[in-house]
């Protein structure tokens, strides 16, 4: 299954929760389109995340000023007197600028097959090719949208595009035009580096690598964790992950657990054989490397630099404490024995 919420993010961060859902929701129809290569995917991405406003807007926007109208449609606006009557008046704009053609032929199809969908799909054809001529709202909804983007995408050849990896074609085959291109260019890149670095971070870190989140953001973390594999499978170390990079960690082995924490994990226990000789359950390496993992997604939350982020960040940290503590409760409370000796009275406390 494709990891679509993770692309999506690393494509357009504020790409709305919906959309994605949809797109996870339909895994199984996007793979059926044989959507499925790398480069494939991160086309289909690019494209839709260019029509779309980075996956925010699945609805035409027509709020014009006069002036805006002008700008857009110096031929149906030549001046703002002509342009005055349609500002700001979106169902009256759309019949002025659709109306009676792109197969529009009843009084008010302009704005009921107006601009909609991850496409951005207008006419009353458009959305007739489409599936959703009878129910054209269901267009503008996240599920109507992915389904309408990948009709089209099968119906006009996209895929061979796609393996062509020509960007042009395949934006003109959408839109018509160049309209759009260098976003399409940048999301595409996005798209694609995302593709080649999440699955990678995701292998890096079942190895044990330190990698860090697992985001599609080839950071310093990432880069040490590629180096670190780079060398020791005798690969030039650039902390790139190129394709013998790609191979190599195919077949890597596991880091191993330094002594010390191999020494823990025999014990199962944080404290070693005192909490071992008290028969109670302790806290585990398992445990330990769980709370660092917790830091570190704390830790990126308050990096982010927001409020939000170091108020999320602290309570990941406050509950990954307390859930050691509650570990350590759960066994009874034990301590070493020079001081349950040195201080009997400590509540819980054991020799």
């Amino acid at each position: 299954m494709t990891d679509w919420k993770r692309i999506l993010r690393a494509v357009a961060p504020s790409a709305r929760a919906d959309v994605i859902a949809a797109f996870i929701t339909a895994d199984d129809r996007i793979a059926a389109a044989e959507i499925s290569t790398p480069l494939r995917l991160a086309h289909f991405v690019a494209q839709m995340a260019t029509e779309s406003g980075g996956f925010t807007r699945l609805e035409e926007d027509l709020f014009y000023s006069a002036e805006r109208l002008v700008a857009v449609w110096p031929k149906r606006f030549p001046t703002l007197a002509a342009a005055k009557p349609y500002a700001r008046n979106p169902k009256a704009l759309a019949e002025k600028v659709y109306g009676g053609r792109m197969g529009n032929v009843q009084p008010g199809d302009g704005w009921r097959y107006r601009g909609g969908g991850l496409m951005q799909n207008t006419g009353r054809a458009n959305y007739r090719a489409a599936g959703f001529e009878a129910d054209p709202d269901r267009l503008r909804t996240p599920v109507g949208a992915v389904a309408a983007a990948l009709t089209f995408w099968a119906d006009n050849g996209c895929n061979a595009l796609a393996d062509a990896d020509d960007v042009e074609a395949l934006r003109r085959r959408i839109n018509g035009g160049d309209n759009g291109l260098p976003e399409c260019r940048a999301y595409l890149a996005k798209a694609k580096s995302a593709l080649r670095t999440i699955p990678a971070q995701a292998k890096l870190k079942a190895l044990r690598y330190p990698v860090g989140a697992v985001d599609g953001e080839h950071g310093d973390r990432t880069t040490g964790a590629v180096q670190l594999l780079q060398k020791k499978a005798g690969l030039p170390v650039t902390g790139e992950l190129d394709d013998d990079t790609v191979a190599a960690l195919d077949g890597a082995e596991p880091l191993a657990v330094p002594a010390k924490d191999a020494n823990l994990a025999r014990s199962r226990t944080a404290t070693g054989s005192v909490v071992a000789a008290t028969g109670g359950a302790g806290v585990t390496v398992a445990d330990i490397v769980g709370l660092k993992d917790q830091i570190d997604e704390a830790n990126g939350h308050i990096q982010a630099g927001t409020v939000v982020g170091m108020i999320v960040g602290g309570l990941i940290i406050a509950g990954a404490l307390y859930a050691l503590y509650a570990r350590w409760d759960d066994a009874g409370r034990p301590v070493p024995g020079i001081l349950a000796r040195r201080f009997p009275r400590l509540t819980g406390a054991r020799a």
